[in-house]
């Protein structure tokens, strides 16, 4: 069967479904290039009056021509400490200008970027360095500490580079000194004959078990970089606050390069400090995540600003409750507000809102890719509203976890399907809902719970700014549900409120029988999302009779 029905009179639907696959419009994506780092290479080399990048508090303003000339001398640097082909460079920071220049000259040199969350501890630390085992580190002065505690403790030796100054620590000017005018005018990038050379590790999200490495190669960024995929940004000026740790932030950075944009890069997200830097440099395409779309749609003061320039604001991360995205489409009339879904393991989104799209979905099948729902015990694809595993392909797809071939087995499939965990579904129109992660379900008395059921309930109630459900283990009865709620600031609601909230509304089996608990603000991990795994810790501390 083939369904390709028109969204109107005079367009038609960009995907198919066939033998219930969702199929996004075939673009072509032939490229010249096979190693990244030439791609951008000759993006910056042949736009050199293009301002790339502006930083909001300061003002200050990057070209190309100064980002060519910065990434090239930490290029020739890094060659000086023997980096080459295959090595791991690591980039642990927040955004700042310079974030990116030991990023893209690692690129040049064909070694492998290996972006850290700068907010980790030193477990985490450790961890990553056991797994990465990098050549060289740059960070920030928040993480060069945390990173030289965890190496101590590892015995391993490595070389540490800091944007600020950092004792026993070499500071990134310094990289850029000393190298003679012909090396800079005569360097070239390293070539990568196999466009299936690894370019870049990400970790998964970790929400609910260590990180993982995601290996993504040269070919699948070239793919993810094309102005014809995914995210487009031609002629916006973007801003976007995701660090280069999340996905988002690292392709959304390299795009930005290849698509000749200026790029806004803001301090830590704040809803005030968001509204003042679009008013004041007209940004024109806003990427946030699912928890900061959720409070800057909550945000009493968003009328204040001129906030008219924006003409596109994507949601990700986590699924978007109907009543948030309702909210901003209120606030941002004249703004596409988009929701979009997508995985580190698949290089990016698989799926994206089109304007006909009813809010609270993931949007339809994104070009290029193909999703599939399949029934969790037999694995056979699943019809409109039935629900099951949510499964995609894309043309940038990781090659597999770094040093993990078991967990790689089960997320990749014999036919080249990625697993995500997720439970979905999709309606007659092919607009794809995701239900929850299949590891989040829990149960009362065997009788199943989705916590993201008694979320929308909460999440519609004037107070909740942010809440999170999960379960507190019961000796006789499984589970008990218990939320955890952060509240809009100067209003207010009571735990009995929400309690009779939830009854009211839902099943016998989804009362909030573990109660409710208020905190000043929720956990999240540093992509973004709620961090069930430290709300499910607190839970489990409470005990129940």
């Amino acid at each position: 069967m083939v369904v390709s029905k028109p969204a109107n009179n005079n367009t038609e639907l960009p995907f198919s479904i066939e033998n219930k696959v969702m199929k996004g419009k075939v673009i072509s994506l032939d490229s010249q290039y096979t190693s990244v780092g030439e791609l951008l290479f000759d993006s910056l080399k042949n736009n050199p009056d293009i301002i790339g990048q502006v930083d909001a508090i300061s003002g200050v303003e990057d070209t190309f021509a100064d980002l060519t000339d910065r990434t090239i001398k930490c290029a020739l640097w890094l060659q000086r400490q023997g980096v080459g082909k295959g090595d791991i460079v690591v980039i642990s920071s927040h955004n700042h200008l310079d974030s990116i220049v030991p990023y893209v000259a690692a690129l040049y040199l064909g070694a492998i970027v290996n972006a850290w969350d700068y907010a980790m501890n030193v477990q985490l630390a450790r961890y990553f360095l056991a797994l990465s085992q990098p050549k060289v580190i740059f960070a920030n002065e928040k993480s060069v500490a945390v990173i030289l505690e965890a190496a101590k403790i590892e015995l391993y030796h490595l070389k540490m580079v800091c944007f600020d100054y950092y004792p026993g620590a070499t500071l990134f000017s310094e990289t850029l000194k000393g190298h003679t005018e012909s090396a800079v005018k005569n360097f070239r990038c390293r070539e990568i004959n196999d466009p299936n050379h690894t370019g870049l590790i990400l970790f998964s999200s970790g929400t609910t078990g260590m990180p993982k490495g995601v290996q993504i190669s040269h070919k699948a960024l070239i793919n993810a970089l094309n102005p014809m995929a995914g995210f487009s940004l031609n002629a916006h000026v973007p801003l976007w606050f995701s660090s280069l740790y999340w996905i988002s932030g690292s392709i959304l950075t390299l795009k930005s390069i290849v698509s000749c944009n200026k790029k806004i890069i803001g301090p830590e997200f704040d809803e005030k400090a968001t509204c003042e830097i679009i008013e004041k440099f007209k940004v024109t395409w806003l990427m946030l995540s699912t928890s900061m779309a959720n409070r800057l749609a909550r945000f009493t003061h968003l009328h204040d600003y001129d906030l008219s320039s924006l003409k596109i604001l994507f949601t990700g991360g986590a699924t978007m409750k109907q009543e948030s995205q309702d909210l901003l489409k209120n606030h941002f009339s004249t703004t596409s507000i988009i929701q979009a879904y997508g995985m580190t393991e698949l290089g990016g989104l698989c799926t994206a809102q089109l304007p006909s799209t009813i809010s609270g979905s993931c949007g339809v099948v994104s070009a290029n890719c193909e999703v599939k729902i399949v029934d969790i015990g037999t694995g056979e694809a699943l019809g409109p509203n039935e629900h099951g595993e949510l499964c995609a392909k894309t043309l940038s797809i990781m090659t597999g976890y770094l040093k993990n071939p078991e967990a790689t087995k089960n997320t990749i499939d014999k036919d080249g399907w990625i697993h995500t965990g997720d439970l979905a579904y999709y309606n007659e129109k092919g607009e794809i809902f995701i239900v929850e992660r299949l590891k989040e379900l829990m149960k009362y008395r065997g009788h199943q719970i989705t916590p993201t059921e008694i979320e929308n309930v909460l999440q519609s109630h004037p107070a909740v700014l942010e809440v999170a459900v999960v379960g507190i283990p019961h000796p006789t009865d499984d589970e008990h549900p218990i939320a955890f709620i952060s509240k809009i600031p100067n209003k207010e609601v009571s735990a009995e409120e929400l309690i009779k909230m939830v009854a009211s509304n839902l099943m016998d089996n989804c009362k909030l029988r573990g109660g409710v608990r208020f905190l000043p603000s929720l956990p999240h991990t540093h992509s973004g999302k709620i961090s069930k795994k430290e709300l499910k810790a607190i839970a489990r501390t409470i005990v129940i009779h």
